[in-house]
């Protein structure tokens, strides 16, 4: 072997062994990014903005994985393993079409949504004053039998005055419906639940006065079966608008102002995070004591590898993961592009139709389901 055929041939086995070790770490960081939700935030804050790299670092072990099959290389098996050891989690961020039976109706099926309407853009972030009038033309196509809505607003003024509106168009007259904050007597912040079915008891979960983040629960009488259904809206980070200015274009402005801009979300993520942590022990603990079957809707503000959707969906099924499809983004903020919108459900139902209507009307996309009951005639 010649002078340079050596050199060719070292700095070869120096790339391979800089690329393990690169490997090796990207794996060593999966491994810990998809066993960080079953720790408690309370624990170390930090496990939750952790966890919510999986995406990029799953991608990387991916990546990996092509460059050793390319090279057919016994390499391969580290990310393989590493990735399959948190399987669980990959179902929870991509599901491929071909995977998906979806399922007649039954006599048994109810029609459900969770909306995160965006105060039916109040404000008109949308640039179009024609958006509340689509979204209600949303409903009344898909017609749902239950229907969630988080970031709801009522006005007592006819301009908005969303309350009896939805009764009708809904074609529900039962309805759950609390505010978390009022103003001025005449125009209401909070949650509301449209039901076609009997509500026979209704609670609220964690609530605070003078915020939108909240959760309560009704229960349903369906065909001689009492189902709670709960509507939740977990603590929002609550960024500002320097700080979407900032994600937005985080290298402009000077050093000083990146540092700054940087602190602020970070500071902003750990409040989340924290008061997230407390509104799902308590939620977790509400449900255990539930002896209904239990259906769950809601805006979780978290991603599906993260503490919060752990805890809930403890021994709960989630209808992504039985009919849902491709990556199932439901939030089109400027923030992070997740899916933070859920419904999830106990084993009394069966989840035959999922679907995310894709029209940007609020910063989130409608969840809707179909489900089947194991109800005895």
């Amino acid at each position: 072997m010649t002078q340079q055929e050596q050199k060719k041939a070292l700095g070869a086995g120096i790339l391979q062994k800089t690329i393990l070790f690169l490997n090796v770490l990207a794996a060593l960081i999966l491994l810990i990014v998809q066993i960080t939700p079953r720790f408690s935030p309370k624990v170390f804050w930090i496990f939750e903005p952790i966890s919510y790299t999986y995406p990029f670092f799953l991608l990387i072990n991916i990546g990996f994985i092509i460059y050793w099959a390319i090279s057919r290389n016994r390499f391969v098996f580290i990310s393989i393993f590493i990735i399959i050891l948190g399987y669980d989690k990959l179902q929870l961020f991509y599901r491929p079409s071909f995977l998906v039976i979806e399922e007649p109706e039954t006599a048994n099926s109810i029609k459900v949504m969770s909306y995160n309407v965006r105060l039916f853009d109040l404000y008109n972030w949308s640039g179009n004053k024609k958006t509340r009038s689509k979204i209600f033309e949303l409903l009344t196509k898909e017609m749902p039998d239950i229907t969630c809505f988080q970031e709801y607003y009522h006005s007592d003024k006819p301009d908005f005055a969303n309350n009896d509106t939805l009764n009708k168009l809904l074609k529900s007259p039962y309805r759950q419906i609390q505010y978390g904050l009022t103003l001025y007597n005449d125009f209401h912040w909070g949650l509301a639940t449209y039901c076609k079915y009997p509500i026979i008891n209704k609670g609220l979960v964690f609530f605070k006065e003078g915020s939108t983040n909240f959760g309560m629960f009704c229960d349903v009488l369906y065909k001689g079966d009492t189902i709670r259904v709960y509507n939740v809206h977990l603590q929002s980070n609550h960024f500002k608008k320097k700080d979407y200015e900032f994600i937005a274009n985080p290298d402009s402005g000077s050093k000083e102002d990146i540092v700054n801009g940087a602190m602020s979300i970070i500071t902003h993520i750990k409040k989340g995070v924290i008061k997230r942590t407390e509104q799902v022990d308590n939620l977790s603990a509400h449900m255990a004591s539930c002896k209904y079957p239990i259906l769950i809707c809601g805006d979780f503000n978290d991603p599906p590898y993260s503490y919060a959707y752990n805890t809930i969906s403890h021994e709960l099924k989630d209808c992504y993961t039985e009919k849902g499809k491709g990556f199932g983004i439901s939030y089109n903020g400027s923030f992070l592009p997740y899916r933070i919108d859920y419904i999830l459900h106990s084993k009394y139902f069966e989840c035959l139709k999922y679907s995310m209507v894709r029209k940007k009307l609020s910063d989130h996309y409608p969840v809707v389901v179909t489900l089947k009951t194991k109800h005895k005639d």
